[in-house]
C-alpha cells in the first residue's frame, strides 16, 4: 500500500466504520420485534438516522481536510503527506503524518 492511498484510507475510515455501525442499527426493528415487552424500531431508526448523519458529518470534515490540503492551507509533512490533528505526549504536543506516519512537532 502506497502513502497516498494509506492517508485516505486513515482519513475516510471513521466515517465509513460509523456509517457501518449505523447500517446494522438497520437490522435491530427485526430482531426486536421478537423481544418480549415491547418494540425498540423507533429506538432504533433514531439511532440509525443520527448514526448516518454522523458519519455524514465525518465524511464532509474528511472531504474539507482533503481540499486544503491539496491546495496547501493544511500542514504538510515533508513527505507531502497530511498531518493528523495534534495528539499529547510526553515530548509534547505531535501530529503524525497520515502517509508515512513520523511523528512532527506542533508549531
Amino acid at each position: 500500500m502506497n502513502r497516498g492511498a494509506r492517508m485516505l484510507l486513515q482519513l475516510f475510515a471513521p466515517a465509513a466504520a460509523v456509517a457501518a455501525g449505523a447500517l446494522a442499527l438497520g437490522r435491530l426493528p427485526v430482531e426486536a420485534a421478537q423481544w418480549p415487552g415491547g418494540s425498540y424500531a423507533p429506538l432504533s431508526q433514531c439511532l440509525q438516522v443520527g448514526g448516518l448523519g454522523a458519519a455524514a458529518a465525518m465524511l464532509a470534515h474528511s472531504f474539507w481536510r482533503l481540499w486544503r490540503w491539496e491546495r496547501g492551507r493544511e500542514p504538510q509533512c515533508p513527505c507531502g503527506g497530511l498531518l493528523s490533528r495534534p495528539q499529547r505526549s510526553r515530548h509534547g504536543r505531535l501530529r503524525r503524518c497520515l502517509g508515512c506516519r513520523r511523528p512532527h512537532p506542533e508549531t
